[in-house]
């Protein structure tokens, strides 16, 4: 089955991390919008962001990914 990254996860990971946006899109070299828009699911992370995000907020790429595609709201 397909797994796809989770902007929810990816916000709940950061929070546990006790981060901010900003702190995590400075850690991953993005920046702080590009960290909400892929927290809301309106954007997707290269792989390597990704694993930058996942390192940096302390968990596995795994973690951060969901069996279902994140819905757009548009």
């Amino acid at each position: 089955m397909a797994r796809y990254f989770s902007g929810p996860r990816l916000r709940a990971a950061r929070k546990s991390a006790s981060l901010s946006p900003e702190h995590l899109a400075i850690s991953v070299g993005r920046s702080s919008y590009t960290i909400r828009e892929y927290e809301m699911g309106r954007v997707t992370p290269s792989v390597a962001t990704l694993a930058a995000m996942a390192d940096t907020v302390g968990c596995t790429v795994d973690e951060l990914l969901d069996e279902e595609p994140e819905a757009v709201n548009g």
